[in-house]
């Protein structure tokens, strides 16, 4: 009877563990539900910085779409915990060379209680090397 009790838990934990693995949110889901700073700084060279900044972090880019101005974060050296996920979205403010950055941090398996405050590192860090407006 324990035997039964404790593989049927193990194929319930297996088939959650799969289920969480296999679903991959659409980053654009994110978009406004993080924390946003302008900068003075055009979108290239924020673009081209953003990959030092999350290195400086122990983080890493795990793909970006420059054309759409996302970039997705993975786990480095210190690295992303657990079910936790970031995405950076940048895009251009008008024509003065004026840049938006959201920080978007979340668990991904929906609720997560160690969730590391990664908005505030990066934009601390980026704040480092462009003016804030």
């Amino acid at each position: 009877m324990r035997r039964r009790a404790f593989l049927s838990m193990l194929a319930g934990a297996g088939a959650l563990a799969a289920g969480g693995c296999s679903s991959v949110r659409d980053p654009h889901a994110d978009r406004g539900e993080g924390v946003i700073v302008n900068y003075v700084a055009p979108f290239d060279r924020m673009w081209a910085t953003l990959p030092s900044v999350l290195n400086e972090l122990g983080l890493k880019v795990a793909g970006d779409n420059m054309a759409e101005g996302i970039l997705r974060v993975e786990q480095g050296a210190s690295g992303i915990g657990w079910g936790e996920s970031v995405v950076i979205f940048v895009e251009r403010i008008g024509t003065r060379g004026y840049t938006r950055v959201e920080v978007v941090t979340r668990g991904a398996l929906g609720v997560n209680l160690s969730l590391s405050d990664w908005a505030k590192q990066i934009h601390d860090k980026l704040a480092l090397h462009f003016k804030r407006l």
